[in-house]
């Protein structure tokens, strides 16, 4: 969709990189750490304790959140943005469509005389 000679290598190259980071660090971070506490909390205490706002909101719980942002930043930053201009690009330099001439408006098929 892009013309070679305005196509960014670099935007794309750094897009997929910030945003297989950002996500990583989210997950192992963030996601994991608060899964295993769940986990611990559910094993220990019951489902029901560990789904209670007391123990969602709890000081740890609230740090494992915040350590998450770094990772939301690469991902919406480094990732999120470079491809919004790649898809800018693809809009902006689109090419018409090629039309095969012998083709004629709202002809479906065509078939030769016999």
């Amino acid at each position: 969709m892009i013309p070679e000679d305005r196509w960014s290598e670099r935007a794309a190259r750094v897009s997929f990189w910030s945003l297989n980071l950002g996500l990583g660090w989210m997950v192992f971070v963030s996601l994991f750490p608060l899964g295993i506490l769940q986990l611990f909390e559910s094993v220990n205490h019951g489902y029901y304790e560990a789904r209670t706002l007391a123990f969602l909101t709890n000081p740890t719980n609230k740090m494992l959140e915040w350590l998450r942002l770094p990772g939301d930043l690469v991902f919406i930053i480094g990732g999120v943005l470079p491809l919004l201009y790649l898809c800018w690009l693809g809009v902006w330099h689109r090419g018409r469509p090629a039309v095969d001439p012998d083709l004629r408006a709202g002809t479906l098929f065509t078939t030769t005389p016999s």
